[in-house]
């Protein structure tokens, strides 16, 4: 537990779980991001602090893309040195491209499709990519995206089995260094004085990684913690909107809470059945009763802001005599199984309420928990499976395809029964290629009419602090909750 008071000088913050790791080319976690992306930089980023995503440059000051999106252009900031003190220029870019690359974890797809950095002058950059990808940009942007690191570090500080320099030092840009790391229970960020920009409200930023949200919310009480970011539930949340010194903020995000069905499912698979339980269940008043505040509903497929609200729009209507049909005809007779991962708390909060919604209209239904060991695993098991689980994800960055391909495809990772429509692929690979939302559009109308997902609602990013604290509002994400650009934030006045 923390026994330092805050200061003006020092933000004291907390990770409710463990940092599996900051090296910038394993982080998969978003709450680890809060580490690596104040230490980091990547050639291109989202605005902070804006409700939709802006693409904007960080170490690229100017950018462009040739006309079928196979090669970009970079101009790179000058003045720009690293926190071991070398130079930033164009021989950091193929280094920091390669060692992601080369450690191949999972957001290494990001930059797998790179076929060549050539460097035409210390400050401007070629990328040439092996196929058409009219995603590329989003990629680096992505907060998850490619950091440009030293290349003398990457050099001194290969990998090396189980250990990993960059695990507990770092050798980026940012306006942070990585300070003090007590791996598991305490996390330290110093201002880095040779920043580029501008430096940070706060010269030092400490985690400490608490138990659970109980001890939290007593550290917050008490003024020894500043700030939450992320983590809180419906009920939680609620209790810190009615704690006068303290401010709650609600950010948008892409976060979305999704329903899929089991395509091997005895009762669900079929189209029929499965489309009329889909247009049975009031949705809005599904996320209202299990999400309260830190959410809101939607009627779009993709998530917000990734598509024009047109072309993006459930196509099975809500009708609220379906249930009731169901319990006496298909459904009549059957048991309906909810799953959900234990380690979330909007999963269960959902797969209970659907759980009641439907025992209440006649048809049996029981929800599930499954450990994060064993979740995986059991919607996998086809016929023998769950029919029905509620996870919650979001795209990797502000592009369609990072949603698309991964929830609807069964290659892309997290179609979590593999249910797959016909034509979906052929869509997504065409407009992957040239990017004409009107292609995703019509794959939003196939995954909708299918009955397979159906998108909930949409969480909101959340986050608590103390009223001594100013500049959260200027710090969120747009993309992926439980990120904030930390350093915006400073005392008030």
């Amino acid at each position: 537990m923390p026994t330092e008071t805050a200061t003006s000088d020092t933000l004291r913050l907390a990770f409710l779980d463990g940092i599996t790791t900051p090296d910038p080319d394993t982080a998969y976690e978003s709450s680890e991001l809060n580490l690596v992306n104040s230490a980091y930089e990547g050639l291109l980023s989202y605005q902070p602090g804006i409700d939709e995503p802006e693409l904007i440059g960080v170490l690229a000051t100017d950018w462009s893309a040739n006309d079928d999106n196979t090669q970009f252009t970079f101009t790179l900031r000058e003045g720009v040195t690293f926190h071991d003190g070398t130079p930033f220029d164009a021989s950091a870019v193929k280094a920091s491209f390669d060692r992601r690359n080369t450690l191949g974890e999972g957001p290494s797809y990001m930059t797998a499709g790179v076929a060549s950095v050539d460097e035409i002058s210390d400050h401007e950059i070629v990328i040439t990519l092996d196929s058409p990808n009219s995603s590329f940009l989003d990629l680096l942007a992505s907060p998850f995206g490619p950091k440009m690191i030293s290349p003398a570090a990457i050099a001194e500080h290969p990998a090396e089995g189980d250990v990993d320099w960059f695990d507990t030092n770092d050798a980026g840009t940012g306006p942070y260094t990585y300070g003090d790391f007590q791996v598991g229970s305490s996390y330290e960020l110093v201002e880095y004085d040779d920043y580029w920009g501008d430096a940070p409200g706060y010269p030092r930023v400490t985690f400490d990684v608490l138990s659970d949200m109980s001890t939290v919310q007593l550290e917050l009480q008490s003024g020894d913690l500043d700030g939450i970011i992320g983590y809180t539930d419906a009920p939680t949340f609620a209790a810190f909107q009615q704690d006068d010194a303290l401010t709650t903020y609600r950010f948008p995000s892409m976060q979305t809470p999704t329903m899929f069905i089991n395509p091997a499912s005895a009762e669900l698979g079929d189209e029929g059945t499965r489309v009329a339980l889909v247009s049975g269940i009031d949705f809005a008043a599904l996320t209202a009763a299990a999400l309260g505040s830190t959410a809101e509903p939607t009627d779009q497929v993709f998530p917000v802001n990734l598509l024009d609200a047109s072309l993006n729009e459930q196509v099975v209507p809500y009708d609220a005599d379906t249930l009731s049909e169901l319990s006496t005809g298909a459904l009549s007779g059957t048991t309906i199984s909810i799953a959900y991962a234990e380690n979330s708390p909007a999963g269960r909060a959902l797969s209970d309420n659907l759980a009641a919604i439907l025992n209440g209209a006649g048809i049996n239904a029981e929800s599930i928990a499954y450990g994060s060991g064993t979740y995986y695993s059991a919607l996998e098991a086809g016929a023998d499976a769950p029919d029905i689980t509620f996870f919650t994800g979001f795209p990797d960055t502000a592009h369609p395809d990072a949603w698309a391909y991964v929830f609807y495809t069964p290659q892309g990772g997290l179609d979590l029964f593999g249910a797959e429509v016909d034509g979906v692929s052929d869509l997504l690979d065409a407009a992957l290629a040239n990017g004409d939302p009107e292609l995703y559009g019509e794959v939003a109308q196939l995954v909708s009419a299918s009955g397979y997902w159906r998108s909930v609602a949409t969480m909101l990013g959340t986050a608590v602090f103390q009223k001594t604290v100013a500049g959260v509002e200027d710090s969120n994400t747009p993309v992926i909750t439980s990120v904030l650009d930390l350093s915006k934030l400073h005392p008030a006045a």
